[in-house]
C-alpha cells in the first residue's frame, strides 16, 4: 500500500430481513459505498441482523446458529476485496472451531488471502449467555494495519504489542448497546491513538432487534488521528452520524511518522517505562 491510505469506516444499522440473501445484499450495498477506499472497516457482530429471521432464537443457541453463515459472509467479503483491491476488515462473526465458538474478524486481502483474528477479551454476556471461547494471541500487522475487536481495545497491552510490531493504522470493529459502552470504546480509541501515535478506525453497529441480544446498539464510526500537529485539533478526521453511513478519510503515513519524530510531544518515542516504579514511602 502507498503512504496515503484512503480509509472507509461503516456505521451499520440493523434491518428487518425476509431472507439471508437480503442480508448479503445489505452487506454488498455498504461495501459498494466504500468502493474507492483502500481499507474498509465493518463493525463487530453485524451478522446479528440475521436474527430478525428467527425471533424465537435466544441465549446460547445464537452463536451456533449464526456460525453456519460464517463462510458465506467471508466469501462475499473476500470477493469484494479481490475485485476492489482493498483490504476489508470484515467486522466479526461467530466461527465454530475445535475449542468452541470464537468471535472472529476475517481480514480479506486483495490477493485473496484471508486472515482471522479472534476476540481475546470477552464480556460477561459473551461468556455467560453465549458461552463463547476466548481467542489467544494477535495477528501480526498486515501492511501496517492492526486489529482489536471492541472490548480488546480497552486494554492497552494488545494494541501496544501491535504498534511495536509496526502497526500504524489500528482498526476497532465494535458493537456497544449503550452510550456508556460506546463512550468506553471511543475514549479508548482516542487513548490508543495518543499513546501509540497511530491512526485508529472505529466502526459501530447501530439499531435494534427490539430484544436480546440486540435490544439496542448505539454509536458512530470515526477515523481518528493522534492529537498532535499536523492533524485537526479535534483529532477526528471523519465521522458518521448515529444512523447508517460511511465516513472516509485519507491517512498519510508519512505525516504520522513525522509527527512521531518531531512533534511537541512524542508519546511513541518517550514510551520507555524504565523510570516508572513505586518508590518506598
Amino acid at each position: 500500500m502507498g503512504t496515503v491510505i484512503r480509509t472507509a469506516t461503516v456505521n451499520w444499522e440493523i434491518r428487518e430481513l425476509t431472507s439471508v440473501n437480503e442480508f448479503l445484499d445489505h452487506l454488498t450495498l455498504l461495501l459498494d459505498r466504500c468502493s474507492d477506499a483502500n481499507l474498509i472497516v465493518l463493525p463487530e457482530c453485524f451478522s446479528l441482523e440475521l436474527l430478525s429471521l428467527d425471533p424465537t432464537l435466544e441465549g446460547s443457541r445464537v452463536p451456533t446458529h449464526l456460525a453456519k453463515t460464517f463462510e458465506s459472509i467471508v466469501e462475499v467479503l473476500s470477493s469484494f476485496a479481490r475485485r476492489s483491491q482493498a483490504i476489508v476488515v470484515g467486522g466479526s462473526h461467530f466461527r465454530q472451531v475445535p475449542e468452541g465458538i470464537h468471535n472472529v474478524c476475517p481480514v480479506c486481502m486483495p490477493s485473496g488471502d484471508v486472515r482471522f483474528q479472534a476476540k481475546n477479551k470477552l464480556t460477561a454476556y459473551e461468556r455467560e449467555e453465549w458461552g463463547l471461547t476466548p481467542g489467544r494471541g494477535l495477528q501480526s500487522p498486515f501492511h501496517q494495519v492492526g486489529l482489536s475487536i471492541c472490548y480488546d481495545s480497552e486494554f492497552p497491552e494488545g494494541p501496544r504489542l501491535l504498534a511495536e510490531a509496526g502497526m500504524l493504522v489500528h482498526c476497532v470493529p465494535a458493537y456497544t448497546e449503550t452510550q456508556r459502552g460506546f463512550q468506553r470504546v471511543r475514549w479508548c480509541c482516542l487513548a490508543r491513538a495518543v499513546e501509540n501515535q497511530t491512526y485508529v478506525v472505529h466502526s459501530s453497529l447501530v439499531g435494534s432487534l427490539g430484544r436480546e441480544p440486540v435490544p439496542s446498539a448505539v454509536g458512530t464510526s470515526a477515523v481518528i488521528a493522534p492529537s498532535v500537529e499536523p492533524f485537526v485539533e479535534r483529532a477526528v478526521l471523519a465521522e458518521t452520524g448515529p444512523g447508517e453511513g460511511v465516513a472516509v478519510a485519507d491517512l498519510d503515513l508519512d505525516a504520522l511518522l513525522a509527527a512521531r519524530e518531531s512533534g511537541d510531544v512524542r508519546n511513541w518515542t518517550d514510551r520507555d517505562g524504565s523510570n516508572w516504579f513505586l518508590m518506598e514511602p
